[in-house]
This record gives C-alpha cells, structure tokens and sequence, in this order.
C-alpha cells in the first residue's frame, strides 16, 4: 500500500485541526455560572485575584479579576483609578455594580458584539467603575510570572520616560511592549484616521522584528541554547505585551521560525501562517471567531505572503528595491483585509497607503534606538540624567517623524470617510474577486 503524501498529511491534520476547533467552540462556556448570577445589577463588593496585566489607559486601569465560589469560577473585568498601581497576583476587594457586558453601537451603524469579545477570555461580567483595594497576594508560579514581567515592563516605561519627552515616549512604550497610555485621545485619533493604529498597539510586525532580533543575537550560541533562550525570551516577550492575539499569531510564527533553524527542517512562512492560526483556533476557538485583532493580523499577514511576490514586477518602475518592497508589502497587506475592515468597522482611511508607506520603514529604527535608549536611561539614568537624555536623541527623531506622518496626514479633510453598513456577501464578493486576481497573476508570473 502506498504512504501517505506530505500534501495529503497536511490535509488530514488540517482537517483534524479544524474538527477539533468546531467541538472546543460547541463547549465553550456561553454564560455566567449560576453561583454569580445573583450578583448582577447588586452593588456589591467582590473578592478575587488579578489573574493578567492591567491594561493601563490614559486615566484608568481595567484589571482582569478571577472569582471563585465552591467548585465554580468566573472572570470579571474592573475599571478602577490609575493609582495605586495594581499588579498581577495580587488578591483585591473590588466595589462596584456588576453588569452583564452588552453589544454596542459603532460608526455607520454596525453593532461590535462586546459580549462575545469578552467571552473569548471567559469574562462575562463587567464592573465600571470599581474601586479596588490590596488585601493580599496569590503566589503561584505563574502569577509569579506575570508580576514579575509586569516589573520589567514598568521599568521599561520608566526608563523610556527618563530619555524621551512626550509624545515620544509613549509611542516608543507602545512600539516595545505595547500600550497606548500617554498618547491622548487626539494623537489615538490621528493614527486611527491615518490608518496606522497597529503601530502604536503591539503588532504582528513589531513581533517579528522582536524575533527577528532575537535569531541574530542568538546566532552565536549553540543551537540547542540559541532555541531555549530564543523560545522563552519570544514567550516572555509576548506575555509582558499582554499576549494580544495577534501577538500570539506572530510569537507562533517565529517559535515555527527558530525550531525550522534549530532542527535544519525547511520553512514554509505560508504553512507557518496557517499552522499558527490553527493552534490558536484548537487552543481558544473563539479568539477566531470574535477577536477582529486576530482576524485582521491573519488576512494582512496573508496578503503579505501571497500578494508582495506578486506586485513586486508590476513596481519595478520604482528603480529602488526597498521603495519597491515597501510599496508592495503594504498595498498586498491593505488589499487583504480593507474588505473584513469596512464590513467591521466602516472606516476607510483613504491615506493608509501612504502613511504606512512612508512610516513603516523606520519602526524598526525606532525600536531598535528605544530598546538602546530605555536601556541607557536604566543604567545611567539616575547618576547623570543628561547621558539618558542624550541616548535618547537617536529614538526620538524616527519617533518624530512617525508621529508627524501621522499628525500630518491624518489633518487632511479627505483623509477618512465612514461607509454606512453592509452585507457580509458584499466582503465575500470582494475576497472572491481579489482571489481571482491572485490566481490570474499567479499564471501570468509562470
């Protein structure tokens, strides 16, 4: 009897996959348990434990807070005062009036199903606003974890404050490790109509150019250790940013990447692609099903893949290979997801294309002086201020010009229009056509 074909194995275990993915979102929990119910629409005051970072805004902190009752246990969301400062693990009494979170109205009348978002990291209950109070500390090793990685990165915002002036600062936090605390609403606003959001809030890209980093570094070592370190410092790095979903997209991606390196095994970027989004489907359906974040890193990341090899001979007439690549990866990225964004949100940035292409090459830059800056600032910082300033110049001027690109473009009139809501076989329609584009330039590239 014939063996079994990679092609057809690849097909079995995609099949597999995605059976597997079907049964865990049938089970997944849809309600509150019984034992919390009484404690909706109560003022009340609850006991449990921050069980992941605290998402820090501009004028508050939203802390994932675990419940437990008998056997039973739920998740909560609480929106409490910036200060003090709350960690991962500590045991805290929370006040407030618990609500059922509930869908609400977006822009040209779409509906963002808030309930849905939220039951994909089993919290069905919202306390806003809460006010917290420390009465102890859970230590288990990963909570150990997490509050340890929430210090570093408190750190990093620390010393990243002490090199760079505002906004700079933040937007540099934001490139790192993730974040939008100290941009204002005005400036979240500019990268919104520009069309360049997923600069400030960790990305796929800003991921790999972390991993990326992270494979040349290691380079040096033996590959056993270069994998190990490489593996955990990508882990850690992803869960300090707060493990968005396309974080964990990209982390996977480069795990595939560096064990590819590591065992000599080929690297196929597109089967790497799918293979993540199939762990992550097996390991929390429902972060496919209604996290918008990994649905758009997906199909950009798509785009990438598929689309650049195949704009890059029609942009020959640019002459130069980085304008080239520039141009190609970004409109292969926005023509990927533009359809999924407008049927979602109905905003349509009509200078994304150029914002990211003039930006997007100097991230890297960005980062790479920020890590230097943040740690220079934490080595020198407190003994001659001045050295951390000065380190901070090489960061702050590709900060600058990401943050004038932005400002600039995005105060144009023309520079955003709101479509009103569609039918999602107008977005299949769209993908449809775009897909036979794909496969005619894929016959004329033969």
């Amino acid at each position: 009897m014939r063996s079994i074909g990679p092609h057809a194995r690849s097909a079995l275990c995609c099949i597999l996959a995605i059976a597997i993915i079907i049964v865990r979102f049938e089970r997944a929990p849809s309600a509150l348990p019984e034992a919390f119910a009484p404690l909706i629409d109560a003022s009340d005051t609850i006991t449990g434990v921050i069980v992941a970072l605290p998402d820090v805004r501009e004028t508050s902190q939203r802390i994932t807070v675990e419940l437990r009752s008998g056997i039973e246990s739920t998740r909560i969301v609480a929106s409490t005062a910036l200060y003090p400062s709350l960690h991962a693990g500590d045991e805290v009494r929370v006040s407030g009036t618990l609500k059922r979170p509930e869908p609400f109205e977006t822009d040209g009348g779409r509906v963002f199903a808030y309930d849905q978002f939220l039951r994909k990291d089993g919290i069905f209950a919202v306390m806003q606003p809460a006010h917290a109070v420390v009465i102890g500390e859970r230590k288990t090793p990963w909570l150990f974890l997490l509050r340890t990685l929430q210090g570093l990165k408190q750190a990093i915002v620390s010393s990243l404050g002490q090199s760079l002036p505002e906004p700079e600062s933040s937007l540099a936090v934001g490139l790192i490790v993730g974040g939008k605390q100290g941009l204002g609403d005005r400036l979240i606003d500019s990268f919104t109509r520009a069309g360049m959001l997923q600069i400030v809030v960790l990305s796929g890209y800003n991921v790999m150019i972390v991993a990326d980093a992270l494979v040349r570094c290691l380079s040096m070592l033996p590959k056993k250790a270069a994998y190990g370190f490489g593996m955990a410092s990508i882990a850690c790095f992803i869960l300090m940013a707060g493990a968005g979903s396309s974080a964990l997209r990209a982390g996977l991606m480069a795990a595939i990447a560096l064990s590819a390196r590591t065992f000599g095994k080929r690297y196929d970027v597109l089967r790497a692609l799918f293979a993540s989004a199939l762990l992550l489907g097996i390991w929390n359906p429902l972060m496919v099903v209604y996290d918008p974040g990994f649905q758009f890193s997906f199909l950009a990341a798509f785009g990438l893949i598929v689309g650049t090899p195949l704009l890059v001979p029609r942009l020959l007439f640019l002459k130069h290979p980085a304008l080239i690549e520039a141009v190609a990866g970004t409109l292969a990225a926005e023509f990927a997801l533009l359809p999924l964004l407008l049927w979602q949100t109905g905003n349509l940035s009509l200078v994304s294309v150029l914002a990211n292409i003039v930006a997007m090459p100097a991230v890297p830059y960005a980062m790479g002086a920020g890590v230097l800056a943040g740690a220079a600032a934490f080595l020198l910082g407190h003994a001659a201020p001045v050295f951390a300033t000065i380190a901070g110049i090489p960061a702050y001027l590709p900060l600058a010009y990401i943050i004038k690109v932005a400002t600039l473009l995005a105060s144009l009139p023309f520079a955003e229009v709101v479509l009103p809501a569609f039918p999602f076989w107008m977005a299949g329609a769209a993908y449809a056509a775009l897909a036979c584009l794909v496969v005619l330039a894929r016959r004329l590239r033969r």
